[in-house]
């Protein structure tokens, strides 16, 4: 997979024997720990999997999340560093969804690739190779790179199959797309003394801009964003569509469904007991929409525009 980064900093880096500069990378490496660290997440996941495909994405991701959190910590310790807490917008962009069509979408799809950006822009260009310690800490970075690579690619097609059972999503995604990126901008205010002074920092604008343009076209990508952006009121409706559906999942429950259907995703309910082949997704039960749920998705048969009801426990 390609790890090249898509926004030019023009060779602008930070000095690690500048304490200002170290403040800097500071704060973006511990915004950078705190996501590894919500790798927890998938454990609840694992726990309500509504496929063998989605049970085997996970427990590979709890792997790989855990491996990026201690290899985080070992980079604070070879840069002498103590962490600091989350950015409340780095708390809000990485929480954890109970309602499987917005983990997929605000979980991997856009919030893994919003991590992915930091990771392949921002830090591979910006720490110094005259440092001894830098090359392999670049070098652990490519191969978190090209793993959370397979995190997204994982959200986008989850998103696109659901999108194509449930075309209302698309207003609430788009509503959750504009107020995610609405946010953004508060992560620059923590350095607005120096934008525009420092060598990188002066960038943060232009990357943010360039962060924003690469989601939008993500989400026209996926089938949610309109060619054309709608007026204040389209988007104000969206927006409100987006936070009432986000509420709403804040009440749905995690339920295991693996131990209900292991006999058909297995291929095991075919005649003689396996003619049919393994099922790759929870869509083949059209009659219960929990089975699509690695996290407690509620019922899709509500009426177009409604929103899902409470998922049981």
């Amino acid at each position: 997979m390609d790890v090249t980064p898509d926004y030019d900093f023009q060779g602008a880096t930070f000095d690690l024997k500048v304490p200002e500069d170290r403040e800097i990378l500071r704060f973006i490496l511990s915004q950078a720990l705190y996501g590894e660290a919500t790798g927890v997440y998938c454990g609840k996941s694992l726990y309500a999997a509504g496929s063998l495909e989605a049970a085997r994405f996970y427990v590979r991701q709890a792997k790989q999340e855990l491996a990026h959190l201690q290899l985080f910590a070992d980079i604070f310790r070879a840069l002498e560093m103590k962490p600091l807490p989350a950015h409340w917008v780095i708390r809000l962009l990485s929480s954890h969804n109970n309602y499987y069509p917005l983990k997929v979408l605000m979980e991997h799809a856009i919030g893994e690739g919003m991590v992915l950006d930091i990771f392949k822009d921002i830090l591979l260009q910006t720490l110094p190779d005259d440092d001894a310690r830098v090359p392999l800490i670049k070098k652990k970075l490519r191969v978190v790179c090209m793993e959370e690579q397979e995190h997204v690619a994982w959200g986008e097609k989850e998103t696109k199959r659901l999108l194509a059972e449930k075309p209302w999503l698309a207003t609430p995604y788009y509503g959750l797309l504009e107020l995610q990126l609405s946010v953004l901008p508060a992560l620059v205010r923590a350095f607005e003394k120096r934008v525009g002074k420092h060598p990188v920092l002066k960038h943060l604008p232009g990357f943010l801009e360039h962060v924003r343009k690469r989601v939008w076209a993500q989400g026209r990508q996926l089938g949610f964003v309109p060619e054309k952006r709608p007026g204040l009121l389209g988007r104000l409706w969206a927006m409100g569509y987006g936070a009432a559906l986000f509420v709403r999942s804040q009440f749905a429950r995690s339920q295991s469904r693996l131990e209900k259907i292991y006999i058909a995703e297995l291929g095991l309910d075919g005649p003689r007991g396996g003619s049919s082949g393994p099922s790759s997704s929870a869509s083949d039960d059209d009659d219960d929409d929990a089975a699509h749920a690695v996290n407690g998705e509620a019922s899709s048969h509500a009426a177009p525009g409604s929103p899902p009801s409470r998922a049981s426990a």
